[in-house]
């Protein structure tokens, strides 16, 4: 009877370690709008990458990645272009996540220029 209860106890704690993995939305969100604040103009991509981090976090539309989206392009001045977008606002309940709950941050030939709606607006 032991044997069968810590077996029982290992995988429920299996399962919950896998599950484990997942921030909330919310929680998600928080990181993200604190780790902003360390950001600097010059960064490289993969600084971006590693402050940010790559949790993630579960809701009931699937699991939501960080960044949560990235879009490139190339300018009228031929660099390559590139906005991270990290959710940093939660959603309302019952609602996707949408664009506008997120920040961008904007990258100029792999080095970042700029974070938020201005910048984005400004490389658009």
């Amino acid at each position: 009877m032991r044997a069968l209860t810590m077996l029982v106890i290992a995988v429920v704690l299996s399962g919950c370690a896998s599950l484990g993995g997942h921030l909330t939305l919310a929680e998600l969100a928080s990181a993200n709008q604190s780790k902003l604040a360390q950001l600097s103009v010059g960064m490289n991509k993969n600084d971006v990458i590693a402050l940010m981090g790559n949790s993630t976090a579960k809701t009931g539309d699937g699991i939501v990645n960080n960044p949560w989206t990235v879009e490139t392009s190339v300018g009228k001045d031929g660099a390559q272009y590139e906005a991270l977008y990290y959710v940093t606002r939660k959603n309302q309940p019952f609602t996707p996540v949408r664009k506008s709950l997120t920040t961008g941050i904007v990258l100029k030939d792999g080095k970042v220029v700029g974070w938020g709606e201005n910048a984005l607006q400004q490389y658009r």
